[in-house]
């Protein structure tokens, strides 16, 4: 299926949707695909605009719309390409309403915690897993005490995710209703692969904010099939979490051990370190005084103060900006999470 042609079945998709009653003030916005060399946008082709990286929302001729890599993401089901546009189309509307509760992708990959927070947020995954499937009230409140007792010990790495579920987790949340208007079997398959991620027993639990995609959409579908109500109001500094409280008392957070997560932990900080060691045995060092202005957040590890860019990277020094569109390790100041002082490149 050409580009074109895919563009125009995806929006004959998306005229069956009603978007106010996906959530409060929600509307559809434009929307493009694109690859590499050219772009399909309100079904007409052009050359790719240079501003086009990724899935996401993207200024365009004074409004956001939403933007597919079909190199990238190749979705060939048209239900489920137009309920990940929904998706992007999400980040349109945050961005139109002001939204400000971002998360710092940087500051989470700072921050990898320790094996002990991954066993209390795996223990969180399975409670809100199993809310979720058995419509389970209980199960809720138990996975609410656990986050609140992890948010005390690791409150700046909690509000992090907190606020990767209010950005990403709400936008997927909208997009799996999207998806369920429009293909009932597919929805229920995503959602079982979404229990089956919260669930799994491997270093994806590590990732924090791709499983927020995960935890925030599942939390938020768990509200709904419960019958409570869901705030997301962006003129609040509150994340959407915070907005939907749980009532936990008289709970006690109780935190099994899980072999897996010291195992896979271990194996994954040695994984990380061995690949920017290899990476930069053989590179060129260039010490520089920039600040990290554009990255792929989904396609980044830190150890350290070396951080691996693995598709591309813009740094700003001096005002001028350099996109480095390759594999790069970053050396990063002393406590700093965006402040580069020399990088590592091999020769293309």
């Amino acid at each position: 299926m050409n580009l074109t042609t895919l563009w125009h079945a995806v929006d004959d998709c998306l005229s069956q949707l009603d978007f106010s009653a996906l959530t409060n003030g929600f509307r559809r916005y434009r929307f493009a695909l694109y690859t590499e060399r050219e772009a399909c946008l309100d079904g007409a082709l052009m050359p790719r605009p240079n501003g086009f990286l990724g899935n996401t929302a993207v200024p365009c001729e004074g409004e956001f719309i939403a933007i597919w890599s079909m190199d990238a993401d190749p979705i060939e089901d048209v239900d489920r390409l137009a309920a990940s546009l929904v998706h992007e189309m999400f980040h349109c509307h945050q961005f139109t309403c002001g939204e400000t509760r971002f998360p710092s992708d940087l500051a989470l990959l700072a921050d990898p915690g320790d094996a002990r927070s991954f066993e209390a947020k795996h223990a969180e995954n399975l409670l809100l897993a199993d809310a979720c499937e058995q419509k389970s009230l209980s199960c809720l409140k138990r996975f609410a005490k656990i986050r609140g007792e992890r948010r005390k010990v690791y409150p700046d790495m909690v509000e992090q995710e907190l606020k990767v579920e209010t950005i990403e987790g709400m936008a997927e949340y909208v997009s799996l209703r999207a998806l369920a208007c429009l293909n009932p079997a597919a929805f229920e398959r995503q959602l079982a692969g979404y229990l089956q991620r919260l669930r799994a027993e491997d270093a994806q639990l590590f990732d924090l904010r791709r499983i927020g995609y995960f935890s925030g959409a599942v939390y938020f579908l768990t509200l709904e099939r419960l019958g409570l109500p869901i705030v997301n109001d962006p003129r609040s500094p509150l994340t959407a979490y915070d907005q939907n409280p749980i009532d936990t008392a008289g709970l006690t957070a109780d935190v099994p051990s899980f072999d897996f997560v010291t195992r896979e932990f271990a194996a994954l900080i040695k994984k990380r370190t061995d690949e920017i060691a290899q990476y930069t045995a053989d590179a060129a060092y260039t010490a520089c005084n920039a600040v990290i202005c554009g990255y792929d957040p989904m396609n980044m590890f830190r150890v350290g103060d070396q951080l691996f860019c693995r598709h591309f990277v813009f740094l700003n020094e001096n005002g001028q900006t350099k996109p480095i569109h390759t594999a790069v390790v970053l050396k990063l100041a002393p406590g700093s999470n965006d402040h580069v002082v020399g990088y590592y490149l091999k020769n293309a």
